[in-house]
């Protein structure tokens, strides 16, 4: 869809910039409440969890004659304490984003979301979904550092590359799925890695855990990805998404619905036996 399309939809579109604005500032008032009391419960439920290292070593059996082995070397890197405190910045960073478009960048954000583009939600969700990944990561037991930071950077690589979705089409007539296409990769990359260790995890249990710990999972998985399914209904212009605005509200209602139920999820999860 070339811009004066768009423009033209946006501009006959019933969806309001105010009342864009109303909803965030509502949506920012929730999460910012929700933090407060996670960081409350967090202070009061202390939790920990050590993150290793696992670089190798190299043994020296014997001298005569000279044996050797290379071991790996698991190594507490550091522990993390009030995990409940670190679960709610998921929350007030939501919080803050939506309170920035409210009341500081206003004009830029109605002039983005006339063009198509909304690149405050990409700089949000680039922190915000990386750190509940990153924690979901630690539930399934990938506790390396390494590996959690490779985590974290392969879902901000995808956050990145919607982005770069939103600015690439702004200059096309034919939508250009590339970056699409790339963050789909980067982004499903640890879960695959998440869902090795759950299995491998279940499989070290002679009794079948309940239902709700497969279930916890797959919550976790279709949360994250509503949001692709609504880029894609954007950029196929299907029904009422055709209108940007419209998907702009649907992104802003999943932001306060998904994040909250991930979030509660994610803080029962680190308290529960």
């Amino acid at each position: 869809m070339d811009n004066e399309a768009r423009r033209e939809i946006i501009a006959k579109s019933p969806i309001s910039l105010e009342g864009l604005r109303k909803l965030n500032i509502g949506a920012g008032a929730l999460h910012f409440i929700q933090g407060i009391i996670m960081i409350a419960l967090g202070l009061w439920l202390t939790w920990t969890q050590e993150i290793y290292t696992f670089y190798i070593k190299f043994n020296i059996v014997s001298f005569k004659p000279f044996v050797a082995e290379i071991v790996p070397d698991p190594t507490v890197a550091f522990t993390v304490g009030y995990l409940g405190v670190i679960l709610a910045s998921f929350l007030l960073i939501s919080a803050i984003a939506h309170f920035t478009i409210a009341f500081v960048k206003t004009k830029n954000y109605n002039d983005n979301l006339m063009k198509g583009m909304n690149p405050y939600r990409w700089y949000e969700y680039f922190f915000s979904s990386s750190i509940m990944l990153v924690i979901i990561a630690t539930f399934v037991g990938v506790w390396d550092l390494w590996s959690l930071v490779m985590i974290f950077v392969l879902n901000a690589v995808m956050i990145l590359c919607g982005y770069l979705m939103e600015k690439i089409n702004y200059y096309t007539k034919e939508t250009d799925w590339s970056a699409y296409l790339v963050g789909c990769l980067s982004g499903f990359v640890p879960w695959i890695v998440l869902a090795a260790y759950f299995i491998a995890a279940l499989g070290s249990t002679e009794t079948n855990p309940p239902t709700f710990v497969y279930a916890i999972l797959a919550i976790y998985f279709i949360m994250f990805n509503t949001f692709s399914i609504n880029m894609v209904l954007q950029y196929k212009g299907v029904g009422k998404w055709k209108d940007y605005l419209y998907g702009e509200r649907v992104y802003i209602i999943l932001s306060l619905i998904a994040k909250t139920a991930l979030a509660w999820l994610a803080f029962v999860g680190v308290f529960a036996p």
